[in-house]
């Protein structure tokens, strides 16, 4: 099966290994026990493959993951041997319905002219589990559903351990790490959306009064942040934060607040109703 062709899902409910890069590097068997992978450039070969979910790298990406800028001269026999021990080392795949396996048996890892692949199917990955989750979440949450979408978030954000691909080299995954805090922001930011439309500011203004401190020119937060006070009856406590914000952005960017920020201030402002987020 090469690494663009489509993945065939195993039957619901079905127990999964688990692949897990949304932090240090986690393997689990489908019967939750870990596989244990000592070895550092095993271990590095393995997020590397992962990183490039379901597609080919090159041994020259290889031996810039393990060695950076010195690899030694048996580099392409040492990736061999290397990835033979994760091979065998790794829990085979899951059998489709049907129980055929629709690629030759080679294991988790593939090999051709110089590249390899990890076979992963739906359900395996935890970075592909964020993000569906966190998109079925958001889709929840724009369809009028907050606890299903509160439900959905948790579920994503739960899986996050600390800092994606931790085991790689930081310049070969900044871009990736990048796109996914983005991801992790939205869901947190969306999960505090749905809170809110259920009446649980108490849930998360502890949080945003952190958060608006530590990251000042997140303007969503500062615009929940009015909103969980003034659910909680603090309107002059949301008056102040808006001021907070308002000398921040001016100050430091010479930029006002944005559109949703200064509309939020105004509806407090005139003690309109309080609006669903």
């Amino acid at each position: 099966m090469s690494g663009h062709e489509r993945c065939v899902d195993i039957e619901p409910g079905a127990s999964r290994v688990r692949f897990a890069a949304l932090g240090p590097l986690e393997v689990l068997a489908a019967d939750g026990d870990p596989v244990f992978i000592g070895q550092r450039k095993k271990r590095r070969l393995l997020a590397l493959l992962l990183l490039h979910a379901r597609g080919w790298v090159s041994t020259e990406q290889i031996a810039v993951a393990l060695w950076e800028d010195d690899p030694p001269r048996s580099a392409l026999g040492n990736i061999k041997t290397y990835a033979s021990d994760l091979r065998r080392a790794l829990p085979p795949p899951a059998l489709p319905p049907g129980g055929k396996d629709p690629a030759p048996p080679l294991g988790r890892i593939a090999s051709r002219g110089g590249e390899y692949h990890l076979r992963l199917w739906p359900g395996e990955f935890d970075v592909d589990l964020f993000g569906a989750d966190a998109a079925a979440g958001e889709e929840a949450l724009a369809a009028g559903r907050p606890a299903e979408a509160t439900r959905l978030l948790e579920g994503a954000l739960a899986l996050w351990r600390g800092q994606p691909y931790e085991d790689l080299p930081a310049d070969i995954t900044v871009a990736e790490t990048t796109r996914l805090q983005e991801l992790r922001w939205a869901a947190w930011e969306n999960l505090v959306d749905a809170r809110l439309r259920l009446g649980q500011h108490d849930r998360v203004l502890p949080s945003l009064r952190a958060l608006t401190l530590k990251h000042p020119m997140r303007e969503r937060l500062w615009a929940q942040l009015l909103v969980a006070l003034d659910q909680d009856g603090r309107r002059a406590e949301a008056l102040h934060a808006y001021q907070t914000v308002y000398r921040t952005l001016t100050e430091r960017l010479g930029i006002e607040p944005g559109e949703d920020l200064r509309l939020e201030h105004q509806r407090i402002l005139n003690g309109d109703a309080r609006r669903q987020v």
